[in-house]
């Protein structure tokens, strides 16, 4: 009988000794099944190109605001992402906004806190210019890296952008190269 009790009383010391470093693991967002969501803001520049007219680099910040939905498990994130952005180029003020989904493909064992990671999406940007407003369509594909920094990670990316042509504002389609890095936190 005492065997059978000190057995259970090891046991139980067992338990309760991992279960604070389980909720430490959660809690730090080194656990894929901790962290619910990921919130991140980029900075990037890109060479951007318009259709029949000359190219150039392009610094952007923010590029976005970043709120993505981790899963418990597999390899596909699904990320909103949401751009607002100020242009005078030209002498005219063209307001932007740009609401978009991205999904992340996780290629590495550090899941979607650490490692490589795919990327694709699609948005829409609406302009206004004060004169004319539209809407265009902006498509994207890129890789990324995240590599852990405390409770967060720092995040790399990247990648080729098509955004569509706007004739009611005189908007040429534009091809864009480039590249953006940013923080997560986990929620």
């Amino acid at each position: 009988m005492r065997k059978l009790f000190g057995g259970m009383l090891l046991a139980s010391l067992v338990v309760l000794a991992a279960a604070p470093a389980q909720a430490q693991r959660r809690a730090t967002g080194n656990s894929m099944g901790g962290a619910e969501h990921e919130l991140g803001v980029d900075l990037g520049a890109a060479y951007v190109k318009p259709n029949g007219v000359s190219g150039g680099l392009v610094i952007l910040t923010p590029v976005d605001v970043r709120f993505g939905f981790v899963p418990r498990s597999g390899n596909l994130m699904w990320e909103p992402r949401g751009t607002l952005s100020i242009s005078t180029v030209g002498g005219t003020t063209t307001y932007m906004i740009t609401p978009s989904i991205n999904v992340l493909y996780a290629n590495s064992p550090g899941g979607h806190h650490r490692g490589m990671y795919l990327t694709g999406g699609a948005g829409l940007v609406l302009s206004d210019n004060g004169t004319n407003s539209g809407t265009q369509v902006q498509l994207g594909a890129g890789v990324g890296w995240r590599k852990p920094y405390g409770s967060g990670a720092w995040r790399y990316e990247v990648g080729f952008q098509w955004t569509s042509e706007n004739t009611t504002l005189g908007v040429p389609s534009t091809i864009a190269i480039g590249g953006r890095i940013g923080i997560s936190l986990w929620h």
